[in-house]
């Protein structure tokens, strides 16, 4: 594993809490693994150690390492450089009211250079992960005092002000002690690595911090089409409802404006369907080489491009569809019988970022490899193909496999067996389509849409058993995104000192 990221690192942190560990828990483990990393170099019993403490997670971490140091018969001093009503989460305020009542002395931000000037060992607890731009006061003067101090300085999981390049004014420290992973920057720290009690789960599986770190906050000055624009080209004389599934499935991610196009024999049942999409048509009754143009021009005007649901098999619409994606310079979701249509065809998506969507069966299709039984076998063969077709894909099976070209692979374990109703592959092709056209790279969208239509439809087994249909799970995966964001919603944003 390479150096963590801080949006690798919250995502985590909040997908241990989906599988059952608390925050709490994370950040008890994190203080005492501070204090343990600091018993290991120095003696500990008798020394001064002042613990510098701000108002996020990372100064609960400095609570707890405080706690520990104390009983372990250091002579301990918090100093909370901001005010106890401002600690921001319930975790570090929890902390803090413990820390309270094992009775360390806790002072003032104005107390900070006598604390530092009495002490033999700084721990720096005030800012963690996710710095960009430059300090500010209370930190820039914290930080500038920790520096000039001549004790030994151990930052928890960062140094304070670092940013991910390595860069930034941040407290010089001698030690780091990364927890669970080393982050980005570190490498001119002596730095150890602590396990905080992140199960291997958290980082290998989807999960809701997936959502929260690739979904930020919208700007209230938004205006129509900042969210994404979404092209789904599809449809046939044999299939009028996957398109349009597809373009719920866009529709409801979140997308700004999403375009179904499709044959003009299923034009007007298509924008029956939902008065929210705006429905282009193609001349005859299947994907053919005149639709090539005027969809290439449509594209040019959107964001992301779901291509293939519904086509049908006709020979003629799989030379249109290799015609479009030689020429297309958008990011794209490949799915259905445009996947066939790629078969040996690796030198078609050079100009555009993708997403292959196979299930087991299209997956033979477009590669000739029958897939393993088994998940390892599974995992090696996606990521393998992701490499041969320089695009990612989301394998649809029971647990399913997303790969990147560069190697990356996550597995997601959402969804029922009541998902083999048809329709529900094309909602999520729309759903990963409308994820890239809001600003998603496209592995990172195939995991997120992989998690969120598989959560969507547990929760629709729970009200309606295996009686619910592919319309249904398009509706439903607003509601359950906002669940997730709801109760695993953090302050995702960069930090600025």
């Amino acid at each position: 594993m390479g150096p963590l990221t801080h949006r690798e690192m919250l995502a985590m942190d909040i997908n241990a809490a989906y599988l059952g560990i608390p925050r709490e828990v994370l950040m008890e483990n994190a203080g005492r693994e501070v204090s343990r990393a600091l018993g290991e170099r120095l003696d500990i019993g008798g020394k001064r150690v002042a613990v510098v403490c701000g108002t996020g997670n990372n100064g609960g971490d400095g609570f707890v390492a405080a706690r520990h140091l104390a009983g372990g018969g250091a002579e301990v001093k918090v100093v909370l450089v901001g005010r106890e009503d401002s600690i921001k989460t319930a975790e570090a305020r929890k902390m803090y009211a413990a820390l309270k009542g094992e009775g360390v002395e806790i002072l003032s931000p104005n107390e900070l250079k006598s604390a530092l000037d009495w002490a033999e060992v700084a721990v720096d607890a005030l800012l963690g992960t996710g710095m960009v731009g430059i300090l500010r006061d209370p930190y820039r003067t914290a930080v500038a005092l920790m520096n000039a101090s001549r004790a030994y300085k151990v930052s928890v999981d960062v140094p304070s002000g670092l940013d991910e390049s390595g860069g930034g004014e941040c407290v010089r420290a001698d030690l780091v002690v990364a927890l669970h992973g080393a982050k980005k920057g570190l490498e001119r720290f002596e730095t150890t690595v602590k396990e905080i009690g992140i199960p291997p789960e958290a980082e290998l599986y989807m999960g809701p911090g997936d959502l929260v770190v690739n979904l930020w906050k919208r700007a209230a000055d938004s205006h129509k089409g900042d969210h994404g624009r979404v092209l789904v080209l599809g449809g046939s004389d044999l299939y009028h409802g996957a398109p349009v599934l597809s373009a719920a499935g866009a529709l409801y991610s979140g997308a700004d404006v999403v375009y179904p196009m499709v044959p003009e024999a299923n034009y007007e049942v298509s924008r029956a369907y939902l008065p929210d999409l705006i429905v282009r048509k193609y001349p005859g009754a299947w994907f053919n080489k005149a639709g090539v143009k005027p969809a290439l021009e449509l594209a040019e005007n959107c964001d992301a491009v779901v291509m293939g649901p519904g086509l049908g098999p006709r020979g003629e619409s799989a030379e249109a569809v290799l015609e479009f994606l030689a020429r297309l310079e958008k990011p794209a979701v490949i799915d259905a019988e445009a996947l066939k249509a790629l078969k040996g065809r690796q030198d078609l998506l050079g100009r555009s970022e993708a997403v292959l969507t196979p299930h087991p069966g299209e997956f033979l299709a477009l590669t000739g490899e029958e897939l393993p039984g088994d998940l390892e076998g599974r995992k090696r063969a996606v990521a393998r193909w992701a490499g041969v077709y320089k695009a990612a894909i989301l394998l649809k099976s029971p647990v399913d496999v997303i790969a990147a070209p560069d190697g990356r692979v996550r597995l997601n374990a959402t969804g029922n067996p009541g998902m083999t109703v048809g329709g529900t592959g094309d909602v999520l092709a729309g759903l990963v389509g409308g994820f890239i056209a809001q600003g998603l790279r496209p592995f990172e969208a195939a995991g997120c849409g992989a998690f969120l239509n598989g959560a969507a439809g547990d929760e629709l087994y729970k009200r309606k058993g295996y009686g619910f249909i592919a319309s249904d799970l398009a509706v439903e995966l607003p509601h359950t995104l906002k669940g997730f964001l709801d109760s695993f919603g953090t302050d995702q944003e960069p930090k600025e000192g």
